[in-house]
């Protein structure tokens, strides 16, 4: 109606458009004006004449409307900035004495913690703590050691990497320098150990510089059909979790071998990204069912495994983004996984992940962003000075800066600091904060098994 010589239907017109959140109450005779947002949970009174953007969960009425209770008090995490800062700055303080912690001079290898045996993942943790933290590789051991090491695990004719075997009375294992030390020959993809090394191995060596001496041939080997057959007969009914793990090692083979022979991987990557996209659960957007006794857990769980080393790792677009949205924040509200006392690391990244990997969307933005403040809290307070994360929450409440470093009592191993809960919470900490805008105050960001960006990009 700028220009009134113009008469007013033969002006242009113009649209910013209505957006209306999850779960919003509109009442009768509501009127909603041009460019209004309406957050998520909110009520619009009946009659009332929306002007501005509604707050989620704010119950408003009038003309103009106006706020008139909240149906859904908003969280407020408040500026993460200063406290993120803090905690990296802690946690790179503490870098050198917690990798100390779980060294072994006498083997020449990292434990998980004191009094732990050695293991493959533990020297891998210890890689990816010290890129993180120091920005290199860990210090115990000269780098090209720990790459030769590492290299000669892998078997030349699976390409899988096996646990240390127990060659001694005290179950652990000598293993030379050079790396010429036993490998896993019967190691196969039906070993956890050895799919899961897959990925830490493997991460840990493109950190060092370096890569598998050979492609994985296990998994080369499968074909598009062998592939197709493996992935329909694992266990998505009821051990979802467990599926997913598969499909991401298998997903996270598929990328080291295109670096190591470029087309050698498609027929089954090709295959298995075919068939999680033509099985994902429309409803849920994720793969597997509920379970009486776990709920949510293992399809939450099993879709971040696979998503991982499919999706997330090759770049490509979900089937059903919003839909993992409303599954995953309905999961994060079961007091079972996510009471005090209740948290474990493997829980908390499997929600963090998903959460961020559909940030895109900006679908139900506030509750997303509200539950990364209220985990980023709670993992924030198990840190400890010098031992850095134990797996699981400890069966007390939080602590902050102090705890038990070693075995206390009848609590349970995974309660102990260690470098596998180290790495995984600093990653967990680096989503949460990204949700929140405040990851650049870490001052890292997670290049190996967790990282946030495509691998194979």
């Amino acid at each position: 109606m700028d220009d009134p010589g113009v008469e007013v239907f033969r002006q242009p017109l113009t649209s910013a458009g209505i957006t209306i959140g999850n779960d919003v109450w509109v009442g009768s005779h509501v009127v909603v004006l041009d460019g209004v947002t309406v957050g998520d949970r909110a009520v619009l009174a009946a009659g009332a004449v929306v002007t501005k953007d509604v707050p989620a969960g704010a119950v408003v009425g009038g003309n103009p409307a106006r706020l008139l209770r909240w149906r859904v008090r908003p969280e407020t995490p408040g500026d993460p900035v200063g406290e993120l800062e803090a905690f990296g700055a802690r946690a790179r303080a503490s870098a050198q004495e917690l990798l100390d912690r779980a060294w072994d001079p006498r083997r020449g290898l990292f434990a998980d913690r004191p009094g732990a045996a050695v293991t493959v993942r533990a020297q891998c943790d210890a890689v990816e703590i010290a890129d993180l933290l120091l920005g290199g590789p860990p210090g115990q051991r000269p780098a090209a050691e720990q790459v030769a090491w590492l290299r000669g695990r892998q078997d030349p004719v699976s390409g899988l990497v096996g646990e240390i075997t127990d060659d001694s009375a005290d179950g652990l294992v000598d293993v030379p320098v050079d790396g010429d030390g036993p490998r896993p020959g019967t190691a196969g993809l039906d070993d956890p150990q050895a799919l899961y090394h897959v990925l830490c191995a493997g991460y840990a060596l493109d950190l060092l510089g370096s890569a598998f001496p050979e492609p994985v041939h296990a998994v080369g080997r499968l074909g598009a059909d062998g592939l197709l057959r493996s992935v329909a007969a694992l266990p998505w009914a009821d051990r979802a979790w467990h599926a997913g793990a598969w499909v991401d090692a298998v997903g996270t083979a598929c990328h080291w071998n295109r670096r190591a022979a470029p087309g050698s991987e498609s027929p089954v990557l090709e295959a298995l990204s075919g068939w999680l996209l033509t099985h994902a659960d429309p409803d849920t957007g994720l793969w597997g069912r509920r379970t009486p006794a776990e709920g949510l857990l293992q399809p939450v769980n099993g879709f971040y495994r696979a998503s991982r080393g499919t999706f997330a790792q090759f770049g490509l677009p979900l089937p059903y983004p919003e839909r993992v949205i409303d599954t995953v924040l309905q999961h994060v509200r079961d007091p079972r996984w996510f009471a005090p006392g209740r948290y474990n690391a493997c829980n908390v990244l499997d929600v963090a992940h998903p959460l961020w990997l559909t940030r895109g969307t900006g679908y139900r933005a506030e509750e997303v962003t509200a539950v990364a403040g209220r985990l980023l809290g709670v993992v924030l307070k198990q840190w400890v000075d010098g031992a850095g994360f134990a797996f699981a929450a400890p069966p007390l409440p939080g602590r902050a800066g102090s705890g038990p470093v070693g075995p206390a009592g009848n609590w349970p191993a995974e309660t102990v600091p260690g470098l596998q809960g180290t790495e995984m919470w600093l990653s967990v900490v680096w989503l949460l904060a990204d949700l929140l805008g405040g990851a650049g105050a870490l001052g890292y960001r997670p290049r190996g098994v967790h990282r946030p960006e495509p691998a194979a990009l």
